[in-house]
Protein backbone atom coordinates (compact mmCIF):
# COMPACT_ATOMS: atom_id res chain seq x y z
CA UNK A 1 0.00 0.00 0.00
CA UNK A 2 3.08 2.66 0.64
CA UNK A 3 4.63 2.06 -2.51
CA UNK A 4 1.11 2.54 -4.64
CA UNK A 5 1.08 6.00 -2.14
CA UNK A 6 4.69 6.77 -2.91
CA UNK A 7 4.24 6.06 -7.17
CA UNK A 8 1.05 7.71 -6.84
CA UNK A 9 2.49 10.82 -5.51
CA UNK A 10 5.20 10.92 -7.83
CA UNK A 11 2.87 10.81 -10.56
CA UNK A 12 0.69 13.87 -9.01
CA UNK A 13 4.10 15.57 -8.50
CA UNK A 14 5.36 14.95 -12.29
CA UNK A 15 1.88 15.99 -13.42
CA UNK A 16 1.76 18.78 -11.44
CA UNK A 17 5.42 20.41 -11.85
CA UNK A 18 4.75 20.15 -15.95
CA UNK A 19 1.43 21.56 -15.99
CA UNK A 20 2.83 24.71 -13.91
CA UNK A 21 5.59 24.69 -16.70
CA UNK A 22 3.86 24.84 -18.94
CA UNK A 23 1.75 28.09 -17.40
CA UNK A 24 4.63 29.97 -17.72
CA UNK A 25 5.13 30.05 -20.65
CA UNK A 26 4.50 34.03 -21.56
CA UNK A 27 3.26 35.72 -24.44
CA UNK A 28 5.77 38.68 -25.61
CA UNK A 29 4.41 41.94 -24.71
CA UNK A 30 5.60 45.36 -26.35
CA UNK A 31 4.95 48.25 -24.50
CA UNK A 32 3.98 51.46 -24.19
CA UNK A 33 0.65 50.54 -26.00
CA UNK A 34 0.99 54.53 -27.73
CA UNK A 35 4.02 56.82 -28.35
CA UNK A 36 4.49 60.25 -27.90
CA UNK A 37 3.73 63.20 -30.55
CA UNK A 38 6.26 65.22 -32.15
CA UNK A 39 6.92 68.50 -33.23
CA UNK A 40 8.20 69.06 -36.35
CA UNK A 41 12.17 70.07 -36.22
CA UNK A 42 12.13 69.58 -32.33
CA UNK A 43 14.39 66.35 -30.81
CA UNK A 44 12.42 63.42 -30.29
CA UNK A 45 13.10 60.43 -27.78
CA UNK A 46 11.17 57.45 -26.71
CA UNK A 47 11.71 53.87 -24.95
CA UNK A 48 9.68 50.97 -26.19
CA UNK A 49 10.22 47.48 -24.01
CA UNK A 50 9.77 43.84 -24.91
CA UNK A 51 8.03 42.06 -22.11
CA UNK A 52 8.05 37.86 -22.36
CA UNK A 53 11.19 36.81 -23.50
CA UNK A 54 14.35 37.40 -24.50
CA UNK A 55 14.65 39.14 -28.32
CA UNK A 56 15.89 36.93 -31.15
CA UNK A 57 18.08 39.90 -32.75
CA UNK A 58 18.14 37.69 -35.94
CA UNK A 59 13.96 37.35 -35.97
CA UNK A 60 13.91 40.95 -35.61
CA UNK A 61 12.75 43.87 -37.95
CA UNK A 62 11.21 47.03 -38.27
CA UNK A 63 9.67 49.64 -40.63
CA UNK A 64 9.44 53.24 -40.39
CA UNK A 65 7.27 55.44 -42.86
CA UNK A 66 7.61 57.96 -44.59
CA UNK A 67 11.13 56.20 -44.94
CA UNK A 68 12.62 60.08 -44.58
CA UNK A 69 10.90 61.09 -41.36
CA UNK A 70 13.78 61.41 -39.41
CA UNK A 71 13.76 59.17 -36.98
CA UNK A 72 15.48 56.16 -36.48
CA UNK A 73 15.02 52.72 -34.38
CA UNK A 74 17.74 51.26 -32.78
CA UNK A 75 17.96 48.83 -29.42
CA UNK A 76 20.05 49.96 -26.58
CA UNK A 77 23.81 49.21 -26.22
CA UNK A 78 23.99 49.12 -30.47
CA UNK A 79 27.79 49.86 -30.98
CA UNK A 80 28.68 48.13 -27.57
CA UNK A 81 29.23 44.37 -26.64
CA UNK A 82 25.36 44.53 -24.89
CA UNK A 83 23.34 44.87 -27.38
CA UNK A 84 19.59 44.20 -26.33
CA UNK A 85 16.26 43.98 -28.49
CA UNK A 86 14.14 44.12 -25.54
CA UNK A 87 15.08 47.55 -24.79
CA UNK A 88 14.36 49.71 -27.90
CA UNK A 89 14.74 53.50 -28.93
CA UNK A 90 13.29 55.52 -30.84
CA UNK A 91 15.17 58.98 -31.31
CA UNK A 92 15.48 61.84 -34.18
CA UNK A 93 13.96 64.69 -35.47
CA UNK A 94 10.71 64.70 -37.56
CA UNK A 95 11.29 66.10 -41.10
CA UNK A 96 7.72 65.79 -42.14
CA UNK A 97 3.98 66.57 -40.62
CA UNK A 98 1.88 64.48 -40.26
CA UNK A 99 1.72 60.89 -39.32
CA UNK A 100 4.62 58.71 -38.72
CA UNK A 101 4.10 54.78 -38.40
CA UNK A 102 6.70 52.39 -36.80
CA UNK A 103 5.71 48.61 -37.34
CA UNK A 104 7.89 45.94 -35.47
CA UNK A 105 8.33 42.29 -35.98
CA UNK A 106 10.01 39.62 -34.03
CA UNK A 107 10.45 37.04 -31.44
CA UNK A 108 11.75 35.97 -28.59
CA UNK A 109 14.30 32.85 -28.02
CA UNK A 110 12.75 29.60 -26.86
CA UNK A 111 14.21 27.38 -23.85
CA UNK A 112 13.16 23.88 -23.38
CA UNK A 113 9.75 23.95 -21.85
CA UNK A 114 8.57 26.95 -23.65
CA UNK A 115 9.09 27.61 -27.52
CA UNK A 116 10.30 30.93 -28.84
CA UNK A 117 6.82 33.10 -29.45
CA UNK A 118 6.29 36.37 -32.90
CA UNK A 119 5.21 39.75 -31.40
CA UNK A 120 4.23 42.36 -33.46
CA UNK A 121 3.13 45.84 -32.93
CA UNK A 122 2.28 49.44 -34.83
CA UNK A 123 2.93 52.78 -33.48
CA UNK A 124 1.55 55.99 -35.05
CA UNK A 125 3.18 59.00 -34.29
CA UNK A 126 1.70 62.32 -35.23
CA UNK A 127 3.97 65.02 -35.78
CA UNK A 128 2.74 68.57 -35.79
CA UNK A 129 4.19 72.24 -36.83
Amino acid sequence: MKKIRYHLMLIIGFSLTTALTGCLCYKPEVRPKTLPNASLGNPYFAKIKVFGGVANSDHFAYVIQPEKSGLELSPRGLGTEYVTYNHLEVKGTPKVTGTITIKLYGGTYGTMSCPGRDFKKVYTIKVEE
